[in-house]
This record gives C-alpha cells, sequence and structure tokens, in this order.
C-alpha cells in the first residue's frame, strides 16, 4: 500500500500569500497525500479562502495559540504514516513528497530526512539556497546530527519529513517557545534517530520583511532557552561535546545574567554568571559582571 503523507499547514493572517502555499501543496506529484491545514485564529479573510479549497483540505481552526501550537494540533488531526510542514507563506516544489517519501521507504533505518531549499528575499529580489548559506559542504548531514545542530539550526522547517512514529516518540512541538520550535525539535530527534540529507532544493523559503527571524531580541532568548533545556535533559547531550559544549552552557548563562542584570534582577544575575564561571572559568568579562552584580545586590537587595 501506497504510505500515507499528511502535510500540515498552520496559517495566521497570511491570506495575501496562503493560496500560492496551498496550490503548491496541491499539486504535489505524490498520490497519497492529505493536506490539513489549522487556522490558528486568523483575523483577515483567510476563512474564506479555506473555504474555497474545503473539498481538497482538511481544515481546523482554533483560537490564536502560536506556530507552534498550530503544528501540533495539526499533527494530533492527521493521519499519515509520514509528516511534513509548510508555512503559509512559503511553497512546495511538485516532487518534493514523492522523493522523500521514496527515499524514507528506501531507508528503513532512518528516521528522517530533509532536502535543501531555496531561501527568496522576497524584498531585495536575492534567491539562494541553504546549502549555500548555511555551508553544508563543510558539515556532517548525516546520521547523528546533535553535535552540528546545537550550534545552530541549518535545517528550514519545510524542509524535513518525518516518520509518525517518531514524531509521537519525540514529542510535540514546544508550544513556550515563541521562535525556534523546530530547531528544538530537530534537535530532540537528532538524539533519538539519525537523519539523512536528501542533496536537492525541493521548496522554497520566502523571506518577508518584518518577518520573526528578523527579531534578533526574540531569537537569541529562545535559542538560549532550547539551549538550557538540552543542558537539563535526563543524560545531558552536552556534556559529550566536550569543550564546545561547556562553552556553549556558560554562553547560555551569562545571556540571562545579563538579561536579569538589566532588569536589577541582582539574585539572578548573580546565580546565572556563578554557574557559566564554574562551567567556563577562564573567561574575561564574566567575573567583571559577577562582582558588580554582587555589590549592586548588597546595596539594592535582589
Amino acid at each position: 500500500m501506497t504510505p500515507v503523507v499528511s502535510l500540515v499547514i498552520a496559517a495566521y493572517n497570511h491570506v495575501s500569500v496562503l493560496r500560492e502555499a496551498l496550490e503548491s501543496a496541491l499539486a504535489q506529484t505524490y498520490p497519497a497525500c492529505e493536506v490539513v491545514v489549522v487556522d490558528d485564529g486568523s483575523t483577515d479573510d483567510t476563512p474564506n479562502l479555506l473555504k474555497r479549497y474545503q473539498d481538497k483540505v482538511r481544515t481546523v481552526r482554533q483560537a490564536n495559540k502560536g506556530l507552534a501550537a498550530a503544528r501540533n494540533r495539526g499533527v494530533s488531526t492527521a493521519q499519515g504514516e509520514y509528516v511534513a510542514f509548510l508555512d503559509a507563506d512559503d511553497l512546495l516544489h511538485r516532487t518534493k513528497l514523492a522523493e522523500q517519501v521514496a527515499f524514507l521507504e528506501a531507508r528503513p533505518e532512518i528516521g528522517w530526512t530533509y532536502c535543501d531549499v531555496e531561501l527568496a528575499n522576497q524584498q531585495t529580489g536575492e534567491c539562494r539556497s541553504a546549502s549555500d548559506r548555511f555551508g553544508y559542504a563543510a558539515r556532517r548531514l548525516d546520521g547523528d546530527l546533535f553535535e552540528e545542530l546545537i550550534a545552530g539550526n541549518f535545517i528550514p522547517a519545510i524542509s524535513p519529513m518525518i516518520r509518525r512514529t517518531l514524531f509521537e516518540k519525540v514529542g510535540a512541538f514546544d508550544e513556550s517557545l515563541t521562535a525556534l520550535e523546530d530547531w528544538d525539535l530537530w534537535l530532540r530527534l537528532s538524539l533519538i534517530a539519525p537523519a539523512a540529507y536528501l542533496p536537492r532544493v525541493l521548496a522554497t523559503y520566502r523571506l518577508f520583511q518584518g518577518g520573526m527571524s528578523q527579531d534578533r531580541a526574540r531569537m537569541d532568548r529562545n535559542r538560549y532557552r532550547v539551549v538550557e533545556k538540552m543542558n537539563r535533559l535526563t543524560g545531558n547531550p552536552l556534556a559529550r561535546l566536550g569543550t564546545n559544549g561547556r562553552r556553549l552552557v556558560a554562553d547560555m548563562h551569562n545571556w540571562f545574567a545579563y538579561e536579569a542584570y538589566n532588569e536589577n534582577n541582582w539574585e539572578e544575575a548573580v546565580e546565572r554568571l556563578r554557574l557559566s564561571l564554574r562551567t567556563w572559568p577562564w573567561q574575561g568579562h564574566a567575573p567583571l559582571m559577577l562582582g558588580t552584580s554582587l555589590w549592586k545586590r548588597c546595596r539594592y537587595g535582589s
């Protein structure tokens, strides 16, 4: 029997581009594809647009809960053996699902696969591949990807296809994250199953002005929240990275310390800086910052 693929599309106030995403999903050459669209409380004309596709896609509407929650709702509704994702402002190339299913069917030892993606800047017109942008030539792309991924995400959310059983085993997207929830999931996937790279451009990620990825403070906060999650996991996968892992943990503590310092939370700043220096003592700025935080805690209280 042909395995069913569930393609989950999360949509929130993207009516101007959603139709193109839907058309790219419905144009897939793979025959056994169900398209599940989660309308995450859109206030624009998204519901009316989806009514035009009601015979072709399955639509779920919920109160606005964020991208991670919308994807999770889509997966819980889906019935496919394989799961893939498409954001409402991006596009799939016609053979993406077919090629990835064939790849996974031929490689039963692989838990998930990801492809190359075209990154198309809608403001400048610049196009480049993810493999070029993130230097795939110098990276480990197959097998255990944790060490490669923890340095920074290089897999766009529309790139992977995941076995449903693996998704259920690793757990859902973390709904407490307001960014980088995909990176968090890839890291957890990498800890329990090998991945394999399919070196073909099979999707287009469209970058729009004002997109989430351009909010650096938001991205940084969520990045270090993910690192902290990894540091607290049973078995602590960061510990196996040696020096690189310790420096990453120290950077994480420093980031939260500086945030606490700027909020006059001297107690938190002191605790984070102590943890940072205990993890990686050879730092220049952190000892001075710790001394200043201790002085301010004594003078102003916690």
